[in-house]
């Protein structure tokens, strides 16, 4: 038997927060744990960039992150990222090679927060979650509508950093296959 201060309405709502936080931690486990997902991280990406990204020069490291934080927003595409770095002063002397893997390098530095970017969502969902709970009081009409509309604007913004995860390890794989044998000399230049 419900108390009068908890309305079927909020429970609903809890429910619904808490089955959203739910898929979405299953559609993220699901998708790390199958190998088959054409657009998960190809690991010899991860692997060259710890490889790498630890004995940048600074200039380069600088470029890497200020890269990887301007694209939080857009999609990736590594041939107009080829271009924009071609272009960089500090960058000229380079190979195309080393250009490449430096795009491998922001694209995977730009997966890495957009990761930090869904945890820090799915935390304050779950924070959400729980001052709502703590709270349990009944919510009016406008609170209820306040809150599907956050919800709403949560899930778009989820989905747009999956779909931009999803494009990037893409790009990461086309650009892999196109320095694959050059890794260790694209290192070896960027120290």
């Amino acid at each position: 038997m419900l108390t009068g201060s908890i309305t079927i309405d909020f429970l609903t709502k809890l429910l619904h927060m808490k089955n959203l936080l739910f898929a979405f931690c299953s559609i993220l486990t699901w998708s790390t744990l199958n190998a088959q997902v054409p657009t998960a991280m190809p690991p010899d990406a991860n692997e060259f960039y710890n490889q790498s990204f630890p004995l940048l020069r600074p200039p380069l490291k600088n470029i890497v992150l200020r890269t990887a934080k301007a694209m939080k927003n857009r999609q990736a595409n590594s041939d107009s990222l080829f271009k924009a770095l071609h272009n960089n002063a500090a960058l000229r002397s380079m190979s195309n090679n080393d250009i490449q893997g430096i795009i491998v390098l922001i694209m995977v530095q730009a997966s890495k927060d957009a990761d930090a970017d869904l945890k820090n969502m799915v935390m304050g969902i779950s924070h959400q979650n729980e001052e709502a709970r703590a709270k349990a009081r009944p919510a009016s009409q406008k609170n209820t509508a306040d809150k599907d509309e956050q919800q709403e604007i949560q899930n778009l913004k989820l989905q747009v950093i999956i779909d931009r995860k999803s494009k990037m390890a893409e790009e990461i794989s086309y650009v892999m296959k196109r320095i694959s044998g050059s890794q260790q000399m694209i290192i070896k230049n960027l120290k």
